[in-house]
C-alpha cells in the first residue's frame, strides 16, 4: 500500500496521450506504488477507471481529465491524500466527510449556516489541511439513487454551492427536531443508516426518557441516575412529597425550553418555569388546582418526572458541568473539553441560551466549599463511563455527546442530560487562536480518518511520554 498527498489539475482531454486520463510524476507514481496497469480510482461513492502515465518531474500535480473529473465530481487544485490498495487495484482519494444540516436554522438570513457557520469552516480549512474533503449539504439534496449529495465547499473564503459523490462519513448535525422529523428527512436517514459504503453518525436527536431507560438497564451508569419517570398526573403528588422538589422536561426539548421546576414549601405547591424573560413562579394552595394547570401545560407533548437534587452552588447560582465526549482517531471515546455552566440569576436552568454563563471547571470546583468532592479528573472519567454505557445499551452510531453532570451536597455526582447535538456555537471559552483549530474539529476529522481506514497513513500513534528525571524524582 502507497500513499501520497497529491494537488489535482484538471485539464482538457486533448492533452493527454492516447489511452490516458491520469498524468503523475514518476516519484508520485513510486510513492503510490503504482502499477503500470489500468487501476479503479475511487473519490467518495464515486468510482471509474485510470489510466495512467507517468512523468520524470518531481511535482505533486496529478492532472487528470476533465471527463474523468467530472465522474468523480473532483474540484480543480484540490488537495487530496491518495492511496493505492493492490488487493484491491483501486486508488483511493480522500477521504469525504459530509455534514448533514439545514439552512438558516439560527442568525440571519444572509448567514448560510447560522450560528454553526464559523464551526462549518473551521471543519473545512481544518480538512484542507489534512488533505481531505469537506462538504455541508440539507437531506432534501441527497440523490441516493445518484449516489451523489448537493452541498457547499469552502472555497477562495466562500461557500459554493457543487455536487459531490455520497461522502465517505456522513455527521448528522441536523439543528432541529422538527426538521428531523419530517418524514422525506426521515426517508434520508433510514437509508443512510442502512447503506453498506456510508459511516453515518449521531444518527437521531436523543429522547430523555428513552436515554434514562437504556442508561437504568447498565449497571456502571445507574447509581448516577436520579428517579426519572413517563410523566403521569398521579405520580406527582408521591414524588413531591417524598422529594420536595421536582423537575417537569419535555423528552424531546433542548436548550432549556419547557422545564417547569415543582416544589413543596409550607404545605403549598410552587411552580417555577423557565422563559425568556425569566422565571414565572406560581403558587397553588391545593395540590388538584396544581395538578390541572400542569396537565394544561404538558397537553401535547411528551414529558418526564425527575427528582429534584440539592446540588452545590456558584455564587448563589445553580451549575453543571458539560463534558464533550468524542471518538478519537483509535475510534475510542476520549474527553475532549469540560467547563461549568453557572445559571442566570433569574433562570431555574444553567443553558447558555437562557443566560448561563462558562466558567473553567477547575476553578469552579476550587471554589465549592465540600471536602468529599470529586476532582476534574474523576468529573471526566464518569463522563466517559456514562458515553461507554450509552453506546453499550444504544442502537446506532454515535461519536460525539455532550454529557451534563451536577454534583449534590453531599459530594455525590448525578447524570442530569446526555445531548447528541452538543452546541457548536462560538460560545467557548478558549477561543482558538487565528488559523488554529478547536480540539472538537480535529477529533472529528480524526475520528472520520479512523473510519476509513486513513488513520494509519496519516495520524501518529499515541504513546506515552516518558517521564522526566525531576518526575520520576517525585514519584519515589
Amino acid at each position: 500500500m502507497g500513499f501520497a498527498r497529491i494537488v489535482v489539475q484538471i485539464v482538457s482531454e486533448r492533452v493527454f496521450p492516447p489511452g490516458s486520463n491520469l498524468i503523475l510524476s514518476q516519484g508520485t507514481a513510486n510513492r503510490l506504488r503504482l502499477p503500470q496497469h489500468p487501476v479503479w480510482i475511487t473519490f467518495g461513492s464515486a468510482t471509474d477507471t485510470a489510466f495512467i502515465r507517468s512523468t520524470p518531474n518531481q511535482t505533486p500535480l496529478v492532472r487528470i481529465s476533465s471527463r474523468l473529473a467530472g465522474q468523480l465530481k473532483l474540484s480543480q487544485q484540490q488537495t487530496l491524500n491518495a492511496y493505492y490498495d493492490p488487493s484491491s487495484r483501486r486508488l483511493q482519494l480522500g477521504p469525504l466527510l459530509g455534514v448533514l444540516m439545514n439552512r438558516n436554522v439560527e442568525g440571519s438570513e444572509n448567514q448560510l449556516f447560522g450560528l454553526m457557520g464559523e464551526f462549518l469552516q473551521e471543519c473545512a480549512l481544518a480538512a484542507m489541511q489534512k488533505g481531505m474533503a469537506f462538504t455541508v449539504f440539507p437531506a432534501e439534496q441527497v440523490q441516493l439513487t445518484e449516489q451523489r449529495v448537493r452541498g457547499w465547499v469552502f472555497r477562495n473564503q466562500s461557500w459554493e454551492l457543487v455536487t459531490s459523490p455520497l461522502p465517505d462519513v456522513i455527521y448528522n448535525r441536523i439543528t432541529s427536531r422538527r426538521i428531523e422529523r419530517q418524514p422525506q428527512v426521515q426517508q434520508v436517514l433510514r437509508s443512510l443508516r442502512q447503506s453498506q459504503r456510508v459511516h453515518f453518525f449521531n444518527e437521531t436527536f436523543l429522547d430523555k426518557q428513552q436515554v434514562f431507560d437504556m442508561l437504568s438497564k447498565d449497571p456502571v451508569a445507574r447509581s448516577l441516575l436520579p428517579e426519572s419517570v413517563p410523566f403521569q398526573s398521579t405520580r406527582l403528588k408521591p414524588m413531591l412529597e417524598q422529594y420536595r422538589f421536582l423537575y417537569l422536561k419535555p423528552v424531546n426539548g433542548s436548550l432549556g425550553q419547557g422545564i417547569i421546576r415543582l416544589s413543596l414549601i409550607n404545605g403549598k405547591w410552587v411552580c417555577q418555569q423557565a422563559e425568556a424573560t425569566g422565571t414565572v413562579t406560581r403558587v397553588f394552595r391545593y395540590p388538584k388546582e396544581a395538578i390541572r394547570q400542569l396537565q394544561r401545560k404538558v397537553v401535547g407533548s411528551r414529558y418526564m418526572i425527575q427528582r429534584g437534587l440539592n446540588l452545590v452552588t456558584h455564587d448563589g447560582r445553580p451549575v453543571d458541568f458539560r463534558v464533550l465526549v468524542q471518538k478519537n482517531g483509535q475510534g475510542t471515546w476520549s474527553v475532549t473539553s469540560t467547563v461549568a455552566r453557572v445559571a442566570n440569576d433569574h433562570h431555574i436552568v444553567s443553558n447558555l441560551a437562557r443566560g448561563g454563563t462558562l466558567r473553567k471547571a477547575g476553578e469552579v470546583l476550587a471554589d465549592i466549599p465540600l471536602a468529599n468532592k470529586p476532582d476534574l479528573k474523576q468529573i471526566r472519567e464518569r463522563a466517559l463511563e456514562v458515553a461507554q454505557s450509552f453506546e453499550r445499551e444504544a442502537m446506532g452510531h454515535f461519536a460525539e455527546l455532550g454529557i451534563d453532570l451536577v454534583l449534590d451536597q453531599k459530594g455525590k455526582l448525578w447524570l442530569l442530560e446526555l445531548n447528541s447535538k452538543p452546541s457548536k456555537t462560538g460560545d467557548t471559552i478558549n477561543v482558538p487562536t487565528a488559523g488554529a483549530t478547536r480540539p472538537s474539529v480535529s477529533r472529528l476529522l480524526d475520528y472520520t480518518l479512523y473510519l476509513t481506514g486513513w488513520a494509519p497513513l496519516l495520524l501518529k500513534p499515541i504513546t506515552k511520554r516518558p517521564l522526566s528525571k525531576r518526575t520520576r524524582r517525585k514519584r519515589r
